[in-house]
């Protein structure tokens, strides 16, 4: 192991924190980020974990009989390496819709969970959930001035539910530093047209503006996570590693 992936695993041990995609968890963009952001670390020789707060999302993925939930590590029925499912090599998911949930709640329980991440059953370099729009209070508990990744889709109730989430962030943590895809989209011009808007409406609500962090197509109805499209695997691959050069800057 080399020194930097050292370091890593040293800062990781010290100050776990789970880095949030907030987005709309009734869709499967969130969850189909979260997805493409473990392949990319695990194309960079990492180990990433994925909370996955979605009501369907990579439960397509898992294997048969699989389906647990982190409200059982909670309750004191399962311990929390017990949760972990493997995807591929260096990628896990946890599925954690229930638990997220009641997470949400209780914020500052999520001491529980991240004074836990040790007890992974393999050394994780990096911590992803996906939390709907509203978790801002867990979102800061996960992870402090940190990066946030905001899905957004091009509808008034996603914009809207962004928006107030956003602006309620600004009264938890200012130092956050929020980057938004737009996901469902017919093209870049369409996804521009979103995030002007919604960076025009936050603009005097944030110390540092929104960024735009790129978009993704819309997903076919019907179709599993692992049947998408090759213009949604570009995208995808394209933004997580945006996503992962993000993350080794904050190392830096």
């Amino acid at each position: 192991m080399d020194q930097a992936k050292t370091l890593r695993h040293l800062l990781g041990r010290k100050h776990a924190t789970i880095h949030p995609i907030l987005g709309d968890m009734a869709c499967d963009y969130a969850a189909c980020l979260g997805r493409f952001v473990l392949e990319q670390q695990a194309r960079q020789d990492r180990v990433a974990v994925l909370f996955d707060g979605s009501v369907a999302g990579l439960l397509q993925l898992l294997p048969s009989g699989s389906r647990t939930d982190l409200i059982e590590f909670f309750n004191g029925r399962s311990n929390l390496e017990d949760q972990v499912v493997q995807l591929a090599q260096g990628q896990y998911l946890v599925v954690a819709s229930e638990g997220l949930q009641a997470l949400v709640q209780k914020p500052a329980q999520a001491a529980a969970l991240l004074g836990k991440l040790h007890r992974m059953p393999v050394s994780c370099d990096r911590y992803y959930a996906t939390l709907p729009y509203e978790a801002v209070s867990l979102a800061q508990a996960f992870s402090p001035g940190d990066e946030w990744y905001w899905v957004v889709q091009p509808t008034a109730r996603s914009v809207t539910r962004a928006f107030q989430a956003i602006r309620t962030s600004k009264g938890v943590d200012e130092n956050i530093q929020h980057r938004v895809i737009v996901a469902g989209v017919k093209d870049a011009n369409e996804a521009d047209h979103v995030f002007a808007n919604l960076s025009e409406s936050t603009s005097h609500l944030l110390a540092s503006p929104l960024q735009y962090a790129g978009h993704l197509p819309a997903l076919l109805p019907g179709k599993a996570l692992n049947q998408v499209s090759r213009e949604m695997i570009a995208a995808g691959r394209r933004i997580a590693k945006a996503i992962c050069s993000f993350d080794e800057h904050a190392l830096a």
